[in-house]
């Protein structure tokens, strides 16, 4: 049993050790030492970040379960390295999306094996369909700051945007038209929303077998629409069911991602990913059916936090999760008025 008070003298060696046995923990689902790689993770981020280790000391210093974690607001990837590694080793920076005058957060890699193969084995494990990906975005050689499109790669997907970042709607139709082989074709919810206002008076058909995959996203626009409705308004346009929609839930500062399929269904993940709902404000999880602040746990995190405190509303569903959508207007409270506190001293 990990006992919390190693000293980590190399942390690259030791980070590269980390990696080995959390990336073996990937690759077997039999394996059930999740708790301990969790806090033996955690333990090293606090010894390489003041962040986390402030944090973590108001809340708890030494947890004894993954649950007693205090998980990182995403707010802190805006103001402050948030690694556990020497700065001079940063490989590759992922950048949120953010609004016009926004401060982009900024999750940094060491490198991005674990990452990738989060993706792959996610999409393995979860029986996700073995088609072609079709991308209604563009390429990571264009946009190499996203960890979206950089996901889609890594799922060797088609991208169907170029440089110039405009979609071309009827040229994006015509290709649909002249495939015939099925195929997941994907994007976030707004490039959905343009693609099918664009052409309003085309249905677009996809070819039999094919799939939609939504990844959420209106961050940057005015547009808010029900899930509800979009997936009424995917069905009438492309002319499939809604069964055959899958939404992808994760975010820049993860390294792993949740998928549900259809409406009313729950957000799975892989065993190297954990979810808890929490009361506002506190450390205490709600009760089965109640709405909380979804927090997730990500071992493949290993070179940030492996807890994050998001700032989107959930139903809690056994140990998985409904998804309702952010809280625009939730005020930071608890953990996320610490947080905050913390935050401001490192700018």
């Amino acid at each position: 049993m990990f006992n919390g008070q190693l000293a980590y003298k190399n942390p690259v060696k030791r980070y590269e050790e980390l990696r080995i046995r959390i990336e073996s923990f990937i690759d077997d689902e039999s394996k059930d030492n999740f708790n301990d790689l969790i806090l033996e993770t955690h333990s090293f981020q606090k010894s390489k970040c003041q962040l986390i280790r402030n944090y973590a000391a108001t809340y708890c210093a030494n947890p004894k379960s993954w649950q007693e974690v205090a998980p990182i607001p995403t707010e802190a990837f805006k103001s402050t390295n948030l690694i556990s590694f020497p700065e001079t080793r940063i490989s590759k920076t992922f950048l949120t999306s953010g609004t016009t005058g926004d401060t982009r957060g900024k999750h940094h890699f060491i490198d991005t094996s674990i990452y990738e193969k989060s993706i792959l084995t996610s999409w393995k494990n979860l029986n996700l369909p073995n088609l072609p990906i079709v991308c209604l975005s563009q390429s990571p050689a264009i946009n190499c700051q996203s960890s979206l499109i950089h996901m889609f790669g890594t799922l060797n997907g088609k991208f169907l945007i170029g440089s110039s970042g405009q979609m071309d709607a009827v040229k994006i139709n015509s290709f649909l038209k002249n495939n015939r082989r099925p195929f997941i074709l994907t994007g976030t919810a707004l490039a959905f929303l343009y693609l099918m206002e664009e052409l309003i008076e085309i249905q677009l058909e996809l070819p039999k077998g094919s799939w939609i995959m939504e990844t959420g996203g209106y961050k940057g626009s005015n547009r808010r629409i029900r899930k509800k409705d979009f997936y009424s308004m995917i069905r009438n346009n492309f002319n499939l069911p809604e069964e055959r929609i899958i939404n992808e839930y994760s975010m820049t500062e993860l390294s792993s991602q949740f998928y549900s399929r259809g409406l009313n269904s729950t957000h799975k993940s892989t065993h190297w990913l954990k979810a808890r709902v929490l009361k506002p404000g506190t450390k205490s999880e709600v009760e089965d059916g109640e709405r909380g602040i979804l927090s997730i746990y990500d071992l493949a995190n290993l070179g940030s936090s492996i807890g994050i405190m998001t700032g989107d509303i959930a139903i809690k569903r056994g140990s998985e999760f409904e998804l309702i959508g952010r809280n625009e207007n939730l005020e930071p409270r608890g953990c996320s008025r610490t947080a905050e506190t913390y935050l401001s001293s490192h700018n």
